[in-house]
């Protein structure tokens, strides 16, 4: 009888055995179930990190949105005074223009043109009034006489004839500001006595010499 009692309590020990080996296996999957997870977790958000660091902005992948500064700005269709620097900046040499008035000019508003001496022997200012975004130039030269420009008006009459470019078509500022412009005369023209000069189709004006040497002379408006 102990034999088989002995039979007994040993194959319950087995049983036993075979039972905490199992509950132990299951411990040990629960526990690698878990590491499991956090495992993802942590891979998830690196994912996630890694993704926002390798993330662009318009800027950064060169599809930016245009800036108003980036748009074209229309044209006055004027063309030359697009880059018209101020009179007080330009060269004092024939076909200079510039917005505005010289030093020692002074302006009007009751005319539409006007010309003076400049103060380099040879050269003229004229100056027009009118729209700022389509000024009215002059020819670079003038003529004495006719020139071929201005008929019925003899050489001999000493007349100075200065053309005048009307400003290209286009829609125009309804302002009123003055441009300048510097143009050549006949070495013989310059002689320091009052000059008849007609400004293109606007009628004639009588030049005065300028008071003193290097300074330019007083302008001679046209009578509106």
């Amino acid at each position: 009888m102990k034999i088989r009692r002995m039979d007994r309590s040993g194959g319950t020990a087995r049983h036993l055995d075979r039972a905490g080996a199992v509950v132990l296996g299951l411990g040990v999957t629960a526990a690698l179930a878990l590491s499991g997870c956090a495992q993802s977790d942590v891979g998830g958000s690196e994912a996630g990190d890694s993704a926002a660091a390798t993330s662009t902005t318009p800027e950064e992948s060169g599809t930016a949105s245009p800036s108003p500064s980036d748009s074209a700005s229309p044209s006055d269709g004027t063309g030359k005074d697009d880059q018209l620097p101020q009179a007080a900046d330009m060269e004092v040499e024939a076909g200079s223009s510039g917005r505005g008035l010289p030093p020692g000019v002074e302006g009007s508003t009751d005319s539409t043109v006007g010309v003076a001496w400049a103060p380099v022997e040879g050269l003229l200012y004229v100056v027009t009034n009118g729209s700022s975004s389509c000024p009215t130039f002059a020819e670079p030269e003038a003529t004495i006489g006719s020139g071929g420009k201005a008929p019925g008006v003899a050489a001999a009459d000493g007349l100075l004839a200065v053309q005048l470019i009307p400003p290209s078509d286009g829609i125009c500022t309804m302002d009123f500001v003055p441009t300048t412009t510097v143009v050549e005369v006949p070495a013989e023209s310059d002689t320091g006595q009052p000059v008849p000069v007609m400004l293109g189709e606007k009628g004639k004006v009588e030049l005065q010499p300028r008071a003193a040497e290097g300074e330019p002379g007083p302008v001679t408006w046209l009578d509106s």
